[in-house]
């Protein structure tokens, strides 16, 4: 069904829509709504046509795909992706905005929205059986790093994703220019995941405007995408909360399995955690 044609004629629906540029619908909707933005949800919203499209055209959305949205607000992102035709599963947290977004896709056969926790429910109402998706979302600041976290524990994984994160989230994902920005999310997103692009966002994007600068991020599945188990993963986490210390001092107190690893791979005991490389990591789930 055409988006013209699914989106519910309700007052405050109609508010957004009078407004003439994307941050005056906006203000407008959020003045209707008698919404002021969490700062505890990390709510920080595009008011910006150009970021919305860069991120699409990133994501290389299609209408025979099914994606999910994390935060999805007030639908900026969303109304985009159900324009080009495809199959959208969203999880909002907001009450104010879960409101809000089912009377204003009422009628949207490809939209499924659920109220949640994103960081407990990663990948929203996303059915099982749904095994190639992408994942396009403006992620709220404060859960980037443990939804990313909770996303790499699922068994289904992403094929893409494009996301909208904090620049220095953005660099520790990704951890490629300074050591120190290393850290288990680094190593389990790129044992799994290529940077396939990344661009700035101008922080008059968003309102209310960050304090900090954020960036768009691509991502590609790894054809050899590497998934660690959920033992390693832990130990990993543990190591790393004593990153300063020499491994070969971190891990007299550590379990047997990470000794073996550490003496089979020949990794100096003088090494620190982020100069440990993440092929050396990997081989640490071959003794759990």
């Amino acid at each position: 069904m055409a988006l013209e044609k699914c989106i519910d004629g309700a007052r405050a629906a109609a508010s957004y829509a009078d407004v003439g540029s994307l941050r005056g619908r906006m203000l407008a909707a959020l003045e209707s709504l008698g919404i002021r933005p969490s700062k505890k949800l990390g709510q920080n919203f595009l008011i910006s046509e150009n970021a919305v499209d860069r991120l699409l055209a990133v994501a290389c959305v299609r209408d025979c795909d099914s994606v999910v949205e994390v935060g999805p607000g007030l639908g900026t992102i969303s109304e985009k992706i159900l324009r080009i035709g495809a199959r959208l599963f969203a999880i909002e947290i907001d009450g104010r905005f879960f409101n809000f977004l089912k009377e204003k896709f009422a009628r949207c056969d490809n939209f499924q929205l659920q109220r949640g926790d994103a960081v407990e429910c990663p990948l929203g109402p996303l059915p099982r059986e749904i095994a190639s998706f992408k994942v396009v979302a403006n992620l709220p600041y404060g859960i980037s790093s443990p939804w990313m976290a909770a996303l790499l524990g699922c068994e289904n994984l992403p094929r893409s994703m494009a996301l909208i994160v904090q620049e220095e989230t953005a660099q520790r994902f990704f951890a490629n220019r300074n050591p120190a920005d290393v850290c288990p999310i680094s190593i389990f997103l790129q044992s799994a995941y290529s940077l396939d692009a990344k661009c700035e966002i101008p922080r008059a994007s968003f309102h209310p405007k960050p304090t900090v600068s954020s960036a768009i991020v691509a991502m590609e599945r790894r054809d050899d995408a590497f998934i660690f188990k959920s033992p390693t993963k832990r130990t990993i986490v543990r190591i790393f909360t004593k990153r300063r210390k020499q491994i070969g001092t971190i891990l007299k107190g550590e379990c047997e399995e990470a000794t073996r690893w550490l003496e089979a791979c020949e990794i100096s005991r003088t090494l620190r955690p982020e100069e440990i490389s993440i092929g050396q990591w990997q081989r640490l789930n071959e003794f759990f």
